[in-house]
């Protein structure tokens, strides 16, 4: 993991280099506050030495912007977030969805484009191999799930013990547990699983069902007064999902073709 890591800070470097040189009037571009509640791989992957997906698309966004924006991550827990949000302070929200933001109607806020197609995969030990057929064909086992986090349909036979629940602090260590077989089935975002299983090296430790938990889009959520600044993201993202340095981005952190929109 740590080659990789340093593969991918180089990324980074090069990208913002590049923008530097190509923009010399990027020193007096806007500064756009990018927020990332999601602080693990492929979106964050080290947040002092500031790689991952995140920085690489704010990259690619203040490089396009021919020195308009300079787009600066930040990584911050959802209860802050919210209150960001609630006080007006502008900003957007990479690998958001409007349900998990109360604007299924999209009326609150801005969005983008989906610049992400992702799905919460079940996964399970190998010697498992479970087939997910909704929540009842996990009766009877052990689910690793990140502490805080909500399984809809499942929490209930938690709740009922139909299904036993052990938790961990990351999704890291839910690859870890179920790659062991200290658990039997875990739930989780398939951008996080297949970069945990190629960083770590677990292809055939892990087995992937077929059936998903469920599937979603993730886009970017805009601040109602950063209106142009959402124009120009959407403009930039249909230029950018065209290119070979996006597809090759995301394949270094294990995304396939199919989850870039």
């Amino acid at each position: 993991m740590p080659a990789l890591t340093q593969l991918l800070r180089r990324a980074v470097v090069c990208l913002m280099l590049t923008a530097a040189v190509l923009n010399p009037a990027i020193a007096g571009a806007q500064d756009i506050r990018v927020w990332v509640y999601h602080n693990f791989p492929p979106f964050i992957v080290d947040e002092d030495q500031r790689t991952g997906l995140s920085y690489d698309l704010a990259a690619l966004l203040t490089e396009r912007s021919d020195g308009r924006y300079r787009f600066i991550v930040s990584v911050l827990p959802r209860q802050r977030l919210n209150l960001k949000i609630a006080d007006d302070v502008p900003g957007i929200v990479l690998w958001a969805n409007p349900a998990w933001f109360g604007d299924a109607e999209q009326t609150r806020f801005g969005w983008t484009a989906p610049v992400l197609n992702d799905r919460n995969d079940v996964i399970s030990a190998a010697q498992v191999q479970l087939e997910y057929d909704g929540p009842q064909s996990l009766a009877g086992q052990t689910l690793v799930g990140v502490e805080g986090h909500r399984y809809p349909g499942v929490d209930a036979l938690v709740d009922d013990g139909v299904v036993t629940r052990v938790d961990v602090t990351s999704e890291e260590a839910v690859l870890h547990f179920i790659a062991s077989a200290r658990g039997d089935v875990a739930i989780i975002a398939s951008s996080a699983a297949r970069y945990y299983v190629r960083a770590m090296a677990l292809d055939g430790a892990v087995h992937f069902s077929e059936p998903v938990h469920s599937q979603y889009q993730r886009s970017i959520l805009v601040q109602p007064q950063l209106e142009p600044v959402r124009d120009y993201i959407d403009q930039a993202l249909a230029q950018i999902r065209l290119t070979e340095q996006w597809r090759g981005i995301a394949d270094a952190y294990g995304l396939p073709p199919e989850q870039l929109p």
